[in-house]
Formats: structure tokens, sequence, C-alpha cells
């Protein structure tokens, strides 16, 4: 699964499930950057409390991220690992 879905996903993405997520992200025009540090943040601790910000809004939407009594975590186990720390540091590049 590894090698055919999660480290491959770009050329696995049919129909794009998983390019518009990305792109809901970093296409963002008011704050992209605080959407991937948001991320960022909830991979690193598993959860964070829900505050309700526009950022957690548009996190929502793009579907990475559920509110489960009253927290957001990452959907499901596979986003987390194609959209991991390293793929979130090479977003952050691109704003740089």
């Amino acid at each position: 699964m590894r090698s055919h879905i999660i480290d491959n996903w770009e050329s696995q993405d049919e129909p794009e499930h998983w390019r518009i997520m990305c792109d809901r992200i970093l296409k963002n025009t008011h704050y992209p950057v605080g959407l991937l540090e948001l991320y960022q943040h909830i991979l690193h601790h598993g959860q964070v409390g829900v505050i309700d910000s526009p950022e957690e809004k548009e996190l929502l939407l793009s579907e990475l991220v559920v509110k489960q009594q009253g927290v957001l975590k990452v959907h499901n186990r596979i986003y987390e690992l194609i959209f991991d720390s390293n793929w979130v540091e090479s977003c952050m590049r691109k704003f740089v």
C-alpha cells in the first residue's frame, strides 16, 4: 500500500481527490501559511481544540481534518501519511 498509494500519491490520484485537497490549502489567497501551520500543529500534537477560526474552517473544508468532540484531528491515517510533516515543510518553502 505504501509504495502504490502513499509514496506515489500524485501519480495515482485519479480522480483528482488528493490534489484538490492540496490545492484548497496551497491556493488559498488569504492564509495558506496559516493553514499549513495549523495543520502541522495538528500533526505534531494529534489534535487541537476548536476555536472556530477561519483557518480551522478552511482546513475542515479541505477534508484533511475532522472536528470531533471539540477537537480537530487528521481525518484518517492515509491522509496523515500522505500529507505528513515533510509535505508541510515542502509547501512552506514555496511561501518563504
